[in-house]
């Protein structure tokens, strides 16, 4: 008994002390990683993890329009190979839609019309897009317009034209497997505007295209401050709510309390308003 004890005990030391190393260092959100992921049986971010993250609401239309379903709607079933590779992928939802109906349609698992899962990147588009609608109602001047005129900070070369195109130079590190790195902390830190203004442009914006979420988060932040709404209720205004989405959709924020979207990532809407976007 005293063996297990004394088992007991270091274990409770060894977490305590790192606990408070992760405190001293400024890691704290990987306690909230862990608490999201692994304490829910995953190992990473998964398509509905959205329930266990602070929210902003994407309204609706009142008058939603509804997709219509094609004349000859799940006729043809899916092959035995569309089958196979829907289950080696874990696929939630799998729609066709051939010209302006529903042609065929089919969820797995326990998924069904309305079931909302994480867009993931997806939601890089949709930001690109609110972008071209900026630029459209005069919020923002023009693609070539720079980041400066929102965030002084930045080098007057970069443009708001080169985040949405991934032509940055910004020094955002697109590590997945690093949980100390950038990633791993915008999407389970509080704080993601403080984390993006830290960036530096170290390479000349708009020569060469490099993948990076921070392009699409910063976007977000000219976004809300060109409009001077947050990305949710642009989005409604703008996207949401004209193409008669059918229900209210979500977007994860960085915190608890208020915050701001994870602009690279994270809307939580069913699969029927998805294949609208």
């Amino acid at each position: 008994m005293n063996k297990i004890l004394k088992i007991v005990s270091f274990i409770g030391a060894f977490v305590l002390i790192a606990v408070l190393l992760l405190y001293l260092l400024g890691y704290t959100y990987l306690l909230r990683g862990i608490q999201v992921t692994y304490l829910q049986g995953h190992t990473t971010a998964y398509i509905d993890d959205y329930t266990e993250f602070a929210n902003r609401r994407i309204p609706a239309s009142e008058q939603s329009q509804p997709w219509p379903e094609h004349g000859n709607y799940n006729e043809v079933k899916a092959t035995e190979q569309l089958e196979e590779l829907n289950a080696e992928l874990g696929t939630a939802a799998f729609l066709i839609i051939k010209n302006d109906s529903i042609w065929f349609e089919k969820y797995y698992q326990d998924y069904g019309p309305a079931s909302k899962t994480n867009s993931f990147s997806m939601a890089k588009s949709i930001v690109s897009a609110l972008l071209g609608k900026a630029i459209q109602e005069e919020h923002i001047e023009s693609l070539e317009q720079p980041v400066a005129d929102f965030f002084p900070q930045f080098d007057q070369s970069l443009k708001v034209g080169d985040l949405a195109s991934m032509a940055s130079g910004l020094n955002w590190n697109e590590n997945y497997y690093n949980p100390f790195g950038m990633t791993a902390e915008a999407y389970f830190g509080d704080d993601i505007q403080e984390l993006i203004l830290d960036l530096e442009v170290t390479e000349k914006p708009g020569q060469e295209f490099e993948y990076l979420s921070g392009n699409t988060i910063l976007l977000g932040m000219v976004l809300e401050k060109a409009t001077g709404i947050p990305l949710s209720e642009y989005l409604s205004k703008s996207f949401w709510k004209p193409m008669g989405m059918q229900e209210d959709a979500l977007w994860q924020l960085d915190s608890r309390e208020s915050g701001m979207e994870k602009a690279y990532c994270c809307i939580a809407s069913n699969p029927r308003d998805f294949a609208k976007i």
